[in-house]
């Protein structure tokens, strides 16, 4: 009996490490697929920023279907936003009110903008994130037109 019992768990430890070798190609493809991933992020020069404080930016970006996964689109103002990666161009907006060690007023800043890809990763990694696109520049704040 015992004999039997050690035969039938050698025969399933080897079926699941067949199975797991098996599906092993297939998620190495997936999670190697970054290189058919293509966006590009740009900011246009001029933003504003109002009396109080409230900041906007605004830009485009554009990426191509993802495989896997999920695109977002960040500013160094803070803002994430989901993209919608069909390989046409989409417009963002981002307006906030930063924290006061970070007040801007009118003139030259430097501002940053990227699109990130974000998909489940393999143990320890739980989401892969790969940034896929950035663009930094000085913006020039303005004061908003009224």
């Amino acid at each position: 009996m015992r004999r039997s019992a050690a035969a039938l768990s050698t025969a399933v430890s080897a079926t699941l490490l067949s199975a797991f070798w098996a599906a092993a190609p297939a998620q190495a493809a997936t999670t190697g697929a970054a290189d058919t991933v293509t966006a590009t992020v740009t900011l246009d020069p001029t933003g504003t920023v109002d009396a109080n404080g409230f900041v906007t930016v605004s830009g485009t970006y554009r990426c191509s279907p993802l495989p896997t996964g999920v695109a977002v689109v960040a500013s160094t103002l803070g803002m994430y936003t989901g993209a919608t990666c069909d390989g046409a161009e989409h417009t963002f907006t981002d307006r906030r009110r930063p924290a006061r060690e970070q007040l801007y007023t009118v003139g030259p800043t430097e501002v940053g903008a990227s699109v990130t890809w974000m998909r489940n990763g393999s143990y320890p990694v739980i989401i892969q994130a790969t940034k896929i696109a950035s663009d930094t520049r000085t913006v020039y704040l303005q004061a908003p037109a009224n």
